[in-house]
């Protein structure tokens, strides 16, 4: 039975799964190295170590729990609870209630284009897009051309004057805190449909991240631009949308590599441009 061959790899006091060093107490309970301690006040002294299944959970390995969605990672068990929140391979799901589809980004562009006829908004990072979003389409789906990244802008009443706008990156939970992984800030405005740039709403902060399992963002939590209905025209919202992709920064260097070979200085002005690019 696998499933009690997997149990037997699991602490028998914190029952998560075993780590090197592991400790087998007076009575024969296996324990990992952090409840050692309290296991042996409970249960008799735990001070036995176990080099034979320090081995066994080290080598023991499982394929990840989203095989079936294209992950082909197989995980040393300790570690495929960890390996799953980040998986790029999370399925994510469709931000149309009662809608059961699960998979990949990728494969939810197809999804809402064929299954919901959903138009996919394409757009280029760095510069500002007018969208024209219908008032009765609660969510919108807008893809990077740079590297196919999902975002979803999403619509939500706000009381009876005004109307939420929010905007995510449709990637697993944790997927941002990975090394490789890109950031994306965004600035979202909209002016009074007569062109007065002095009535107008404007919102710029680093964008989230949400596999959509318990969907669409609720209206007033997080970051969201609050749009007065006076700024609409009829049954669109037209909002203007900049994201702007922040590569992930470069591994820090060793001290001894730093201090034979420090790292150049930036480029005149650098700073001011980036600057400059993201207050447009």
């Amino acid at each position: 039975d696998v499933r009690m061959d997997m149990a037997l790899l699991h602490c028998h006091a914190c029952f998560l799964p075993l780590k090197p060093r592991v400790f087998k107490c007076e009575a024969g309970h296996v324990v990992c190295g952090y409840c050692r301690g309290a296991h042996g006040e409970a249960c008799g002294r735990a001070d036995t170590h176990c080099p034979e299944l320090d081995a066994v959970v080290g080598a023991t390995k499982v394929p990840c729990a989203y095989r079936d969605f294209g992950c082909d990672r197989f995980l040393v068990y300790h570690g495929a609870a960890e390996h799953k929140r980040v998986c790029p391979w999370m399925p994510c799901s469709c931000p149309q209630p009662g809608c059961a589809f699960l998979g990949p980004p990728a494969a939810l562009l197809d999804h809402c284009s064929a299954e919901h006829s959903r138009p996919i908004i394409q757009v280029r990072y760095g510069r500002p897009w007018t969208l024209s979003l219908p008032l009765a389409q609660r969510w919108h789906v807008v893809v990077g051309q740079e590297d196919r990244s999902v975002f979803l802008v999403s619509l939500a009443d706000l009381g009876v004057a005004a109307t939420a706008v929010s905007l995510l990156c449709v990637r697993p939970d944790g997927a941002a805190a990975l090394p490789s992984a890109p950031h994306f800030w965004c600035k979202l405005s909209v002016e009074h449909p007569r062109g007065d740039k002095d009535e107008m709403v404007m919102m710029a902060s680093a964008v989230g991240s949400s596999p959509l399992s318990a969907g669409p963002p609720v209206p007033g939590q997080g970051m969201f631009l609050a749009v007065p209905h006076e700024l609409m025209s009829g049954d669109v919202l037209a909002i203007s949308v900049r994201i702007d992709q922040l590569q992930p920064p470069p591994p820090p260097a060793s001290t001894a590599v730093a201090a034979r070979a420090p790292a150049p200085p930036p480029p005149p002005h650098a700073n001011a441009r980036t600057t400059t690019r993201r207050l447009q």
